[in-house]
């Protein structure tokens, strides 16, 4: 850069040199022409005018001969034809000073001095010396003193000029050059930006593809949800039908086994028999958790808290996995200090996080013991599950607790297992604000601890269920940007729907006013959903909730949801069951529609459950006479010259369905009146509420302003827009169940 200077002054100069040059050049050529063309046409035409003829053919040919002679020798030497064309003026002026007497003649020679001193200094002030010779060799010296006077000083204006010339020329190069530079620089600009251009181009393409492939890979996840519900719902019915024959003839069996005649119940049968029978109630509390975990939604179960002994809660799970080990020389013990605190959680989620721990842990371990601990640390209770198996390798501990990952490796594989297991124990753990971790050694064993907080210690600041993403702990957060509702139903399944459906929240699960009041003192909810069902006296209305919340400005959303009532109205059934039924609800359902029934209809395509619907009602009216049917068209043709009390059908019959045997039933005047009890797997509740419509309201005890009305309003239809519902038409449901799936 030093450098770059100097040679930058030079080039100026240099620039602005041959600038000057070349006026220079332009001017001799423009006086040449002028003298040439002057004196060549004053030449030819100078003879019409009487008197001067000689003299002035004289005078124009000399002019004509200077600006000849100084053309030519300007194209080869330029700066010898300035000095040429300055010399020759000079003489003009002194020839003609010769020949003619005029006194303003001598003025001229300040015409030759701004010539001379505008090609040259030099030769202007050669030219001053020599006209001023001239003038005073050709006229007296009082006669050219005045122009003499303005010849030096037009000299001296002009040398004045000259230097004023030399530095606007030099100007003028330099703006000429800066205005290249930048013109070059704007040259390169534009090519960066034209360059920049292209990649934005570029990456606009690619983020046309990239936003294709995501919309693709969203339709994509769209299809894997619909297809990950529909497989949990055909899951449903295909667990819930083994399960309620399971559980409906081991509670036979393990209440009533008289009903069996001569049979011999041992002790240790009885004991296999209960064994069976619990384990299956308990399969039955956990099949729906399950089946929301397939669909990816189980993060926001109901919890069902209650004060809870933990020492007892293990030995119960101990008790239940004893059983499991099958023969194994593996011994299963206990390390629970006497005065445990009592803790406040889900005995339901909690067990069976034990029970897959010990599952886990019985699987993994061929011999040794398995123990499990518990003791109060920093305000929680650790519950630890520990074993002498095959240990984990260390890399595969960080993935343990995701769905459907198992350890790999030689140690583990042919143990079975699906994977779900500590996935589920997680968000059970989770749910309920605490967190679970594992250590292991390969080839020594493994140690699972779960921490769940005390009430006292703060850290649980509801009793309530809390629905929340993973690893939410449950203390009410800070942030003025927590959304909290609390849901209040007398039904714990709606009231768990509603929750699932309002993605964004954390719901609160109420089903008593206490728990209302609970909930708005602990978590100062910023509304309260009320489910409604229209067709039931026992609700609660907004007046109670707002005297239970102790806040009458805290907003109510009324809906009404398909709870059992409303099904059962829309249908006109006596009473409506969702597989798998306990025995309990069928006699219970069978005495509300006849108190001693002499005769009842099965009609179910499932033996098994005829079997085990018979049994149940053998053992609790004798003398009834069960009649059996296992399809609908039977059904039908059986009625026809049999008469019974009460008819139990399912809905899903092969050929004639359900819904088309009630049809007819109620076009049959004799049958019309017959009291139904449906017993199925399928659950109509929500088509129905398509069928029959819905309301929902938005309840303010001191009314809205207009901006909070707009935006409700703008809520809603925003909210039908983004999920448009297929139209239901409100009308009588066609013969075809199939084609109606509403009725």
């Amino acid at each position: 850069m030093a450098n770059s200077a100097p040679f930058q002054n030079t080039d100026v100069a240099d620039g602005g040199q041959m600038q000057a040059e070349e006026l220079k050049d332009r001017l001799v050529v423009l006086v040449s022409l002028l003298l040439f063309v002057g004196g060549t046409l004053r030449w030819t035409t100078v003879g019409g005018i009487a008197g001067h003829a000689g003299v002035d053919l004289q005078m124009f040919l000399a002019v004509s001969l200077v600006g000849a002679v100084t053309l030519g020798v300007r194209r080869r030497f330029p700066r010898a034809a300035r000095g040429l064309l300055t010399a020759g003026l000079t003489a003009c002026l002194a020839y003609a000073l010769r020949l003619y007497s005029d006194p303003l003649l001598p003025a001229a020679a300040t015409l030759t001095i701004i010539v001379a001193w505008t090609l040259s200094p030099l030769l202007g002030l050669a030219a001053s010396v020599a006209n001023t010779g001239v003038l005073l060799a050709m006229r007296p010296l009082e006669a050219v003193q005045m122009v003499v006077a303005i010849v030096w000083l037009a000299s001296l204006v002009e040398w004045l000029n000259a230097r004023g010339f030399e530095a606007t020329l030099r100007w003028a190069w330099e703006s000429q050059q800066r205005m290249m530079t930048l013109l070059e620089e704007v040259r390169d600009r534009r090519g960066e930006l034209g360059r920049t251009l292209e990649s934005l181009t570029e990456a606009t393409r690619r983020l046309q593809r990239t936003s294709y492939e995501l919309a693709i890979a969203r339709q994509q996840a769209e299809e894997a949800r619909h297809i990950k519900a529909q497989f949990a719902a055909n899951v449903s019915h295909e667990l819930r039908t083994p399960l309620n024959l399971i559980m409906g003839f081991s509670e036979m069996m393990y209440r009533t086994p008289e009903v069996y005649g001569q049979v011999r119940w041992t002790p240790a049968l009885r004991a296999d028999v209960r064994e069976i029978y619990q384990s299956s109630r308990h399969l039955m509390g956990m099949v729906d958790d399950i089946l929301d975990l397939s669909r990816i939604e189980a993060q926001r179960l109901p919890l069902r808290l209650e004060p809870t002994d933990m020492g007892e809660l293990i030995h119960d799970a101990l008790a239940t996995a004893s059983g499991l080990l099958r023969g194994k020389p593996v011994t299963l013990s206990m390390n629970v200090p006497r005065r445990l605190p009592e803790i406040t959680v889900d005995r339901t989620r909690i067990r069976q996080v034990l029970l897959n721990l010990l599952n886990n842990a019985i699987r993994f371990t061929d011999q040794g013991r398995i123990e499990v601990g518990a003791l109060e640390e920093d305000g929680e209770i650790v519950v630890s599950v520990s074993d002498t198996g095959v240990g984990i390798p260390k890399d595969e501990i960080p993935a343990l607790f995701e769905e459907f990952h198992q350890a790999k490796g030689p140690i583990t594989s042919g143990r079975g297992g699906t994977g779900l297991g500590l996935a589920i124990c997680k968000q059970f753990v989770n749910l309920h604000g605490g967190h679970i971790e594992a250590d292991s050694v390969v080839g020594k064993g493994s140690t699972f601890r779960f921490y769940l907080p005390l009430p006292e210690s703060g850290r649980a600041v509801s009793r309530l269920a809390y629905y929340a993403p993973e690893g939410w702990a449950p203390r009410a957060p800070e942030s003025p940007l927590d959304k909290t509702v609390v849901i209040l139903g007398q039904d714990l399944g709606a009231v768990g729907m509603i929750a699932r459906a309002i993605e964004g929240y954390r719901a609160l699960p109420a089903m008593t006013l206490s728990e209302v009041t609970d909930a708005v003192q602990s978590d100062d909810p910023t509304s309260i959903i009320l489910l409604h069902d229209p067709f039931s006296q026992d609700g609660f209305t907004p007046e109670d909730v707002w005297r239970a919340a102790g806040d009458p400005t805290l907003p109510i959303v009324r809906c009404e949801v398909a709870m059992e009532t409303v099904v059962t109205r829309e249908l006109g059934v006596a009473d409506y069951l969702v597989k798998p039924v306990h025995r309990e609800h069928i006699i219970d359902a069978v005495r509300a529609s006849c108190s001693r029934p002499s005769a009842l209809l099965v009609v179910d395509d499932d033996p098994g459950f005829v079997a085990l619907l018979q049994r149940v009602l053998t053992a609790e009216w004798p003398e009834a006479k069960i009649h059996r049917a296992y399809s609908g068209n039977e059904a039908l043709a059986m009625l026809e010259h049999v008469t019974v009390d009460a008819i139990i059908l399912d809905l899903t019959l092969p050929g004639m369905t359900g819904l088309e045997v009630l049809q007819a039933l109620r076009r049959n005047p004799r049958l019309a009146l017959l009291p139904v009890i449906i017993a199925t797997a399928s659950s109509y509740g929500e088509e129905l509420a398509k069928l029959r419509g819905g309301r929902l309201e938005l309840l303010h005890s001191d009314g809205s302003t207009r901006a909070e009305l707009g935006r409700y309003l703008r809520a809603l239809l925003d909210a039908h827009q983004r999920a448009p519902e297929p139209v239901i038409p409100r009308a009588a449901p066609p013969p075809s169940a199939a084609e109606s799936p509403a009725f």
